[in-house]
């Protein structure tokens, strides 16, 4: 069994790698249209956008060797939690559209037949791509730890797991946008995290905010999880 599933895991990694260096590619032909290296926060946040997925696919594999059953159910709730820590940074990618929007780090065309309107069109094609392909990995990483509490601990368990997640991770891409948080204060900086979520929670606006990129990735992410129960069953691990 863990050799048929070995495959259709490889392949999706490969396509997820090759996602990132097409992304790699548009920042690159943009420096070469400017000549100027202004990005470098997409590539960055895309990298954190990987996490997740390394997270939970390693959560499973670790969970399935386990020698006992608790030992196997502790494994993957320790890999389900830092599966969550790191998780927003894959839809945070959206909100780097605000860059466009401000048109911050423009720079200026090197060529007389690029207008800055084209530029910012490129731009919004190549932060499109960027937020693509971190959702896409997001999601991917949802389904794959989506699967091991499943099988952990059976379905009912395995969504009741699933829908905290998502609420905790539209309040952790509000933290990381407007409060400019990451996932490694909540360890580093523990005390002023909590004085921060706590004040966020009472602002009307963020929890608008938080709700409603949560609803954007409860329904994207049960859009991708009907397409995957297929025959094929690429992410099955």
């Amino acid at each position: 069994m863990e050799e048929t599933t070995k495959k259709p895991m490889t392949r999706v990694f490969l396509v997820i790698a090759l996602s990132m260096l097409s992304c790699l590619l548009l920042v690159l032909v943009r420096y070469g249209l400017t000549g100027r290296f202004s990005q470098g926060y997409l590539l960055w946040n895309l990298l954190l956008a990987a996490i997740p997925v390394i997270v939970a696919r390693y959560g499973a594999l670790f969970s399935s060797m386990a020698l006992t059953k608790r030992a196997s159910k502790a494994v993957g709730l320790v890999s389900f939690f830092v599966w969550l820590v790191f998780y927003p940074n894959a839809p945070y990618l959206f909100t780097d559209f605000i860059h466009v929007i401000r048109r911050s780090g423009l720079g200026t065309v090197a060529f007389p037949w690029l207008s800055p309107a084209d530029l910012q069109w490129y731009d919004i094609v190549m932060n499109a791509a960027f937020a693509f392909v971190g959702h896409y990995i997001g999601l991917v990483s949802m389904y794959l730890m989506h699967g091991t509490m499943r099988m952990l601990f059976g379905r009912v368990a395995g969504w009741a797991y699933l829908a905290p997640a998502i609420l905790l991770s539209g309040f952790g891409i509000h933290l990381g946008r407007f409060s400019r948080f990451d996932s490694w204060d909540l360890v580093l900086h523990p005390l002023q995290t909590l004085q921060v979520i706590s004040r966020s929670l009472a602002d009307p606006a963020a929890v608008l905010f938080s709700l409603a990129f949560a609803f954007f990735i409860a329904l994207t992410y049960i859009i991708f999880y009907i397409v995957k129960r297929d025959p094929l069953g690429y992410l099955d691990s």
